[in-house]
């Protein structure tokens, strides 16, 4: 297949993102082109967890410098830069090998650890010498998905927790290779230690025992609803008629710590209910666990429906920032003790007094001092672990999230280096008066996060954001996810109901192009429509739409009045963040990105299950007995599987991206319940996201590839980004390098990563990028090499090289993913998504597409090829592919130039359109919905293309029951009307409620047109079934409800009636018609 070098001529900037105009085809340069200019390296910003991303070896100081991909080396008595390694994408923990040779980083993008030489007598000191990672050569995707923490039961023998897959992998340190896996029935494993013959283990996501009170036999307290009634024999939305709240249930399982055995990987123990949020983990010498945790308080303010509970419950004091202790004996865990920072929420709070959000912590070697630091307050703390007292604590940088802590001789405290990992900067720490601990000196760290991002990331990080200091933005939304709970918040009351609902918290990752935000479809709602406090009705829109900021700052500011708030009592007029940090909030807020699929082929081409999945969620559907499938794809549309307005609810259709790592699904977790034998028995397992989503299609196992278009689906990264490969003498002729290897290179020749090296040559150090079929010198000497020259180096042993697929410059931040979708409106629900159907000859598609930048490539089933995209109309794009592919469905992609991908977007390729299943001819239903679309959307075009197909022209639309002129006459489209009057479209024939095209046309006082209708034979006598002339229409008395009428209507029209002139174009409507009448 041919590739496309791809430029294009003008860049046209909207509110929404970037637009395009037609692009030129480049041909290929040959080779006595001059060397090319190195490549731009971006670093995405993806907000990835810590555990131990600092630590001191003798007289050197590592830090996981996760923003620029590196590791930093400093010298500890000068706090000078010895070395930056570059390593994967996102280190976020470090684990020194037991006899110091070797430093482990986990790169939690790349799914890799990279091995680091510490040998100072080695001639590839302080390199990458190899990486150690799991890859399917089959499916030719990872098994390692997100590491985190690293601990070394000896020199032999490292663990490493694989947060995503609820694992940790037990690794052969002399192969590199997984030789087995431990399964935790735990959600996010992310902190792992190696103490005295034993591995702890801590899951991040733990729970903290609430669901929603639901069960079959209703008890007034843990039972206040019958859940089968509400869930599985009616699926109730709204919970209409059901009283509901959030309780801690007893059987609802909480497993918080595991303990193996390091010598026979056998589990020892599990210790539940620790905590909600478990971040840090440090063991003493006696094997007493203290944990850093957040225990979330949802259920103090959840009785709202049995109490009528609402914020001032909770009295602002959404979580007990606590340390959790637990000592053994023997083998057996005590009953958990548990130090609470703060006073207790009885007590008025000062920020003095208050410690946000502790996160890592480490123990004195005399195991008598605790050191921590509350990343939410930006503090240092130390706690003396008799008494449970805190001793003393020092400010430090934004959101201290690591410590590297030395003691003297006799295991007292003395120096400390913290981590501050959102301001990325490192605070020199002097411990030796645990009661006074002080700053001595701070390290900034080399940091390419755009300013407005890193400044939007502290505020959102930062508990003065909450009225009590002792929470953030973040503590609900750690690292930009969910915090998988339900609470009650200042939710509007629901249509028909009598409480405010629980609901779970959403993650905020793809936040834009998706509003308005959370289930209700009301913060943040630019389109106005029905939501779940006005079902049946229409509110109007709460923020202009002009730009997406607008709609993310109504959510800022009113979780700020509301959430963040004590009570209802904050006026939320800057008292809790001022106006710039509000406004790099919501610029952070649009720019999280989800991660890298987790399961994309590294040849960026999706499986084809992946493929049976995209064509069962969008197409095909579930038919369940009914004429009509049900359409996963209907609601959760493309291109980020979102939509607003459902009808008979209001709520929102969630994405369903990012399923793989959320386990409380609908909006009040109402299939979470342990009740139910289906939930108990996954609970029990730990509740993996599969097993749980699968209960959305009734578990049938016809449907299980929609989880593989869940696990492939692009999230706006090639399949090949991040991945990385160590090529030496032991790698060079395995099987991964000689697959991985052009693979990596076929992606850097179209440009989707940033193919470089970081080598050592005969002794000599150098990086390169593969560019032009050759890897090429970064430095001013741009000596290239062949692929087979490398690999023959490295089999000579003359070549060690760390192969890594970067971003290209354009990281995210300042041109968002691109969006391809159906030609409809980005949220609403229009019925069934039309992908195009290329036939007959014809290679060009129109579609609607955001952000796509005139330089941007073009993707076909995970390739780039020759194609031209033009604008069109509105948020129109065309594309033409030079060669078609062969006759099936295929996925499309935009990639801007150094940029983001866009979604999977479906089209075909067939001989006739009819061939394919779905396609409008063969359904007349979906025929007059696509030209109802295209009426409204004004293109004459497609109302010509859909005509021609068949659509038929005097055919009511199904749900709004108009003809095709009547609709047309609604919105104002008099050369629409004319070409359905050329088609012959009865211009007589009445709607479902007798109106004809007439009637509409004269009660919008649409002028040209009523004169167009008249002049084609319309009468002026046929009457609705109110009796109504379309005289009669326009000839009533003017009323209150008849002005909220029109103001409804030019909210959904496309042509808007001037309200202010209302009056007299009614008076005129009524002269003219009569006037024909008279003829």
């Amino acid at each position: 297949m041919k590739r496309l070098l791809a430029g294009f001529t003008l860049i046209v900037f909207s509110f929404l993102g970037v637009w395009l105009l037609p692009a030129r085809d480049q041909k290929n340069v040959s080779d006595d082109r001059p060397t090319p200019s190195p490549a731009e390296v971006g670093h995405p910003s993806f907000l990835s967890p810590h555990f131990k991303p600092i630590v001191v070896h003798q007289d050197r100081l590592f830090v996981a410098n996760t923003p620029a991909d590196t590791v930093d080396v400093f010298e500890t008595s000068t706090n000078d830069l010895i070395a930056r390694i570059p390593v994967g994408i996102d280190p976020v923990s470090i684990a020194i090998r037991p006899d110091g040779l070797e430093v482990w980083v986990s790169n939690h993008i790349s799914d890799s650890i990279s091995v680091i030489d510490t040998n100072r007598k080695s001639s590839t000191h302080l390199r990458v010498i190899d990486t150690v990672q799991d890859i399917d050569l089959e499916k030719r995707a990872t098994n390692f998905d997100e590491p985190v923490g690293i601990a070394f039961a000896s020199n032999q023998k490292a663990y490493v927790a694989l947060s995503s897959e609820n694992k940790i992998a037990v690794i052969d340190v002399a192969s590199r290779k997984v030789s087995k896996r431990l399964n935790i029935p735990a959600q996010d494993p992310r902190a792992t230690s190696v103490r005295n013959g034993k591995l702890y283990v801590l899951p991040f996501e733990s729970n903290n025992k609430t669901q929603l009170s639901g069960g079959y036999k209703i008890d007034g307290d843990l039972v206040t609803f019958n859940a089968h009634e509400h869930s599985i024999a009616n699926n109730n939305v709204l919970s209409l008629g059901h009283v509901l709240d959030i309780v801690k249930h007893p059987n609802v399982p909480d497993k918080d710590l595991f303990v193996f055995d390091t010598e026979t990987d056998k589990l020892i123990e599990t210790v539940d209910t620790l905590g909600t949020l478990l971040y840090g983990l440090t063991i003493d010498s006696k094997g007493s666990v203290f944990v850093a945790q957040t225990d979330a308080r949802n259920h103090i303010n959840g009785r709202s429906g049995t109490k009528k509970h609402g914020l001032a419950q909770l009295q602002n004091r959404a979580f007990l920032n606590q340390i959790t202790r637990v000592d053994f004996q023997k083998n057996a865990a005590k009953k958990p003790s548990f130090i609470n920072l703060e006073p207790l929420p009885s007590v008025k709070i000062t920020p003095q007094d208050a410690f946000a959000t502790p996160f890592a912590i480490e123990i004195s070697s005399n195991d008598q001092t605790l050191i921590a630091t509350a990343a939410g307050s930006d503090k240092v703390f130390t706690v003396d672990t008799s008494s449970g007292k805190v001793m003393g604590h020092v400010k430090v940088g934004s959101v201290p999230r690591g410590i590297a802590l030395r003691s003297n001789d006799k295991g007292a405290p003395v120096q400390a280096w913290i981590l501050n990992a959102v301001e990325n900067s490192i605070s020199h720490i002097n411990l030796s008066d645990p009661e006074k601990p002080v700053v001595t000196s701070t390290i900034k760290l080399d940091d390419p996060t755009p300013a407005p991002f890193k400044r939007g990331r502290i505020a959102f990080n930062n508990a003065s954001a909450s009225s009590t200091k002792t929470f953030s933005c973040a503590s609900c939304h750690p690292d930009g996810h969910t915090d998988q709970l339900l609470w009650v918040l200042k939710t509007p009351i629901v249509s028909g109901g009598s409480q405010i609902q629980p609901r779970s918290t959403m993650p905020l990752r793809g936040l834009r192009d998706t509003a308005p935000f959370h289930w209700d479809g009301i913060p943040g709602d630019p389109y106005g429509g029905n939501n779940s406090a006005n079902v049946r009705g229409h509110s109007p829109p709460n923020v202009d739409g002009s730009s997406p900021d607008n709609a993310i700052r109504n959510v800022v500011d009113g979780a700020l009045k509301s959430t963040m708030a004590l009570g209802d009592s904050a006026t939320g007029n800057g008292d809790l963040l001022d106006r710039n940090e509000r406004y790099y909030m919501s610029r952070f807020l649009l720019a999280i990105p989800y991660p890298p699929a987790q399961k994309r082929a590294f040849t960026n081409v999706l499986s084809k299950r992946a493929v049976d999945g995209f064509e069962l969620f969008h197409i095909k559907g579930n038919h369940e007995g009914k004429p009509q499938p049900n359409v996963c794809g209907d609601c959760h549309r493309m291109p980020f599987l979102v939509s607003t307005n459902t009808p008979g609810s209001g709520m929102d259709a969630p994405t369903w991206r990012g399923a793989y790592d959320r386990f409380l699904i609908l909006p009040q977790g109402r299939l979470n319940i342990i009740d139910f034998d289906f939930y108990r028995n996954i609970a029990e397992k730990g509740i993996p996201e599969k097993d749980l989503w699968r209960l959305s299609w009734r578990s049938k196992p016809r449907f299980d590839p929609i989880w593989e278009m869940v696990l492939e689906g692009s999230t706006g990264y090639s399949g090949t980004f991040a991945r990385q490969l160590t090529l030496n003498r032991k790698t060079a002729n395995q099987r991964l390098t000689l697959e991985l290897l052009p693979a990596l290179e076929a992606s850097a020749a179209e440009e989707a990563i940033v193919l470089q090296v970081e080598a050592l040559l005969d002794g000599k150090n150098m990086t390169l990028q593969f560019q032009r079929g050759h890897y090429i010198q970064v430095d001013k000497n741009r000596q290239s090499f062949t692929r087979e020259q490398l690999i023959g180096y490295a089999k000579e042993g003359k070549f060690l090289g760390s192969f890594t697929a970067r971003h290209g410059a354009q990281s995210g931040f300042f041109i968002p993913q691109p969006a391809l979708w159906t030609l409809s409106s980005i949220q609403e629900q229009s019925g069934r998504q039309q992908f195009p159907i290329l036939a007959g000859g014809n290679q060009t598609m129109t579609m609607n597409a955001r952000h796509v930048t005139e330089d941007a490539h073009v993707i076909v089933d995970g390739r780039r090829v020759q194609a031209t995209v033009k604008k069109g109309t509105a948020e129109t794009i065309a594309i033409t592919i030079d060669s078609l592919p062969p006759n099936g469905l295929h996925f499309l992609q935009i990639q801007n130039s150094q940029g983001l991908f866009s979604n999977d977007f479906i089209f075909h390729v067939a001989d006739k359109e009819e061939d394919v299943e779905g396609s409008p001819r063969n359904d007349p239903d979906q025929l007059r919905n696509l030209l109802e679309r295209s009426i409204a959307s004004g293109s004459v075009a497609r109302v010509k293309r859909h005509l021609k197909l068949g659509a038929r022209v005097n055919r009511l639309h199904q749900e709004n029951g108009m003809t095709p002129l009547a609709s047309a006459a609604l919105h104002g489209h008099l050369e629409i009307i004319e070409l359905l009057l050329e088609h012959k479209a009865d211009v007589k024939k009445s709607n479902r409620d007798g109106n004809t095209a007439l009637h509409n046309a004269a009660f919008m006082c649409r002028s040209e047109i009523v004169s167009a209708l008249l002049k084609n034979g319309a009468s002026t006598t046929i009457r609705n079934h109110r009796r109504e002339s379309s005289i009669d229409v326009v000839s009533g008395d003017w009323s209150k409800s008849l002005g909220d009428l029109y103001r409804y209507l030019n909210t959904v029209v496309a042509h808007k009636t001037n309200l202010e002139k209302l009056h007299e174009q009614r008076k005129d409507m009524v002269m003219q018609l009569r006037k024909h009448a008279l003829k």
